[in-house]
């Protein structure tokens, strides 16, 4: 007997890729009617990299190189509002595009569950799948060389070590 898909874990980072993929899944829940998770990680800094950094600059500098670049993001990027209200702007956004085919719709916590976390990213998807116990992983492949498609690191690690079916997007147009 095969098990029912009742929670899809999608995941994103945003980008053009994501907006295709999340397109094809919420199609598949519609078809399974099965409920999405949203998940958008912020990556953190390694450890590693980072110590490097405060070598190199002394901790009170690097720590205000940071504190300053974040800043400017924020202000260039996404004036006020803060990482996750962003995120969550742009989560329904897909939702919206892909019910209706156009910008208009629903608000964000209408219907879906939204998830905007920090941490490493690979952890964090597998973490957040066996939390909220999913029965399939959705992901979008970018464009890699050539424009072709490209399964990265996190995708690769991901299918290697999910619990759960993956299922990855190739990159292409929106039909």
């Amino acid at each position: 007997m095969e098990k029912q898909i009742d929670t899809i874990l999608f995941t994103t980072n945003l980008s053009q890729t994501s907006r295709v993929a999340f397109g094809q899944a919420a199609f598949l829940a519609a078809q399974l009617d099965a409920k999405i998770i949203l998940l958008h990680v912020l990556e953190t800094v390694p450890e590693s990299y980072e110590n490097r950094l405060k070598d190199l600059f002394g901790e009170g500098e690097w720590n205000e190189i940071l504190l300053s670049h974040k800043e400017e993001a924020r202000h260039a990027l996404i004036g006020k509002i803060s990482e996750r209200q962003m995120a969550c702007t742009a989560l329904s956004q897909f939702r919206r595009e892909a019910e209706t085919g156009s910008a208009d719709g629903r608000d964000c916590a209408a219907q879906d569950q939204i998830i905007v976390i920090e941490g490493e990213v690979v952890a964090t998807i597998l973490q957040q799948a066996e939390e909220h116990h999913c029965d399939l992983i959705v992901m979008g492949a970018g464009k890699g060389l050539l424009s072709g498609t490209s399964v990265g690191h996190n995708i690769k690690t991901i299918l290697k070590r999910s619990k759960v079916p993956t299922l990855v997007i190739p990159t292409g147009q929106p039909r």
